[in-house]
């Protein structure tokens, strides 16, 4: 296989991935509607730069350049849809007059200019010639020729002309953007659209070369080689950009699976002190280890309710907490060698463990039962990550001695206190 075409196939594949994912989450705006036009669009356009395509593009239609044509023109309507999106994406400002040129009317224009150009100068190039990996090279052919450098010419301005404004777009968007996903995302394709730009001027500068007397500093195969890493580099931070929320649902959702199984010996544990509803709720679902590892739906729900759960449980045994048992606890904690938040979270893992001992026991409450127990905030993953190192501590042998320990010198003192 050429090495244009392996080349090709880094961005082909993962851009037909983007849009096979897009379709499926059904788009339900016209932002992103334009976008996945967008992304079919170039994908197409990157189909029909294999050489295998070119071949049977050839073969249908008797003619050897045949794709070259469709390509270079979806190339340009897909740069022109993305500035379309990018410039609906940021609000207008009276201080930004140039806008009006980027406007709807603007773009369509100047697509249409081109594309008739580009179309009415492409039967009269040369063609195509084979480079050295064994790919067709049509943008070398073109070297001194006046009809071939019309056409790409006409071609690398219209993407030009779409590029440059909407780099500048998405930096101005990334500026302005308070959702650090949606401002990494623009950077991205901002970057991507800052190398589209530099690949019209690469071809360009060739193409000026071959009507001067000057010799051109890089061989074919090397110019070859050079303009598909520019397409490469521009495509895969477009892919990035678009890919950013996918990613991060995709990286949530592995964290929201490691909290579940993480939680699942300190849940089993607790589960037992709930109300019989919610035990007997439980038992109806029913959930094991295989469960937690295997099944990926509704991560986010079966990790939010068991969070919940496990709240619900300290609720339940915080009766049976003294203030003096989380004091010692802490102090028990550093003695094992615990500071920090290791220590606070191996406090609280051995307030639970006696707390649930005594309650199992049927002891009577603490005199003086503490008003909390639990560091909980409004953030699912924050909470889950706080009670895996809980749970890491409920589980270990040496906490579980502590509080046994701790369990019988208290309920000694209260012995002693009623005496």
């Amino acid at each position: 296989m050429p090495t244009d075409d392996l080349i090709d196939l880094l961005t082909t594949i993962p851009l037909w991935v983007v849009v096979a994912v897009r379709v499926y989450k059904r788009p339900s705006t016209s932002g992103q509607r334009a976008f996945l036009a967008t992304m079919v669009i170039l994908a197409i356009g990157a189909t029909l730069r294999l050489s295998a395509v070119e071949d049977l593009f050839a073969d249908l239609t008797g003619l050897p350049d045949a794709a070259v044509l469709p390509k270079h023109l979806a190339i340009m309507v897909a740069c022109t849809i993305l500035l379309g999106w990018v410039d609906s994406v940021v609000p207008r400002s009276e201080r930004e007059p140039w806008r009006r040129w980027v406007a709807f009317r603007p773009r369509v224009a100047v697509l249409t200019v081109f594309s008739i150009v580009a179309t009415a100068a492409f039967p009269y190039a040369a063609p195509a010639i084979t480079a050295a990996d064994g790919s067709k090279d049509f943008a070398s052919a073109q070297y001194g020729d006046v009809a071939g450098t019309v056409h790409l010419v006409c071609y690398l301005l219209s993407m030009a002309a779409a590029l440059a404004p909407a780099a500048f777009l998405y930096f101005t968007v990334a500026r302005r953007a308070n959702d650090r996903l949606l401002r990494l995302c623009m950077r991205f394709l901002g970057l991507g659209a800052f190398a589209g730009c530099l690949y019209p001027a690469y071809r360009i500068s060739y193409l000026a070369f071959g009507f001067a007397s000057w010799k051109y500093p890089l061989s074919e195969p090397a110019f070859h080689l050079g303009g598909s890493l520019f397409q490469f580099v521009t495509i895969t931070f477009v892919l990035i950009g678009s890919s950013v929320r996918a990613v991060d649902l995709v990286v949530r959702g592995i964290r929201q699976r490691r909290g579940l199984i993480a939680l699942r010996p300190l849940w089993v544990e607790l589960v037992s002190v709930l109300p019989p509803d919610a035990i007997l709720r439980h038992l109806k679902r029913g959930s094991s280890p295989q469960d937690d590892r295997l099944r990926l739906g509704d991560l986010y729900g079966r990790l939010d309710e068991r969070v919940v759960d496990i709240s619900d449980a300290v609720f339940e045994l915080l009766p049976w907490v003294s203030e003096d048992l989380r004091r010692e606890a802490l102090v028990a904690a550093r003695g094992a060698g615990l500071h920090g938040a290791e220590a606070r979270a191996a406090r609280e893992a051995i307030c639970l463990r006696v707390a649930r001992l005594k309650a199992v026991q049927g002891e009577s409450y603490a005199v003086r039962p503490a008003s909390t127990l639990l560091t909980l905030r409004h953030d699912l993953l924050a909470n889950a990550s706080w009670l895996a190192r809980v749970t890491r501590h409920y589980t270990s042998p040496r906490i579980a001695e502590i509080a046994n320990h701790l369990s019988g010198h208290v309920a000694t003192s209260r012995e002693a206190v009623a005496a």
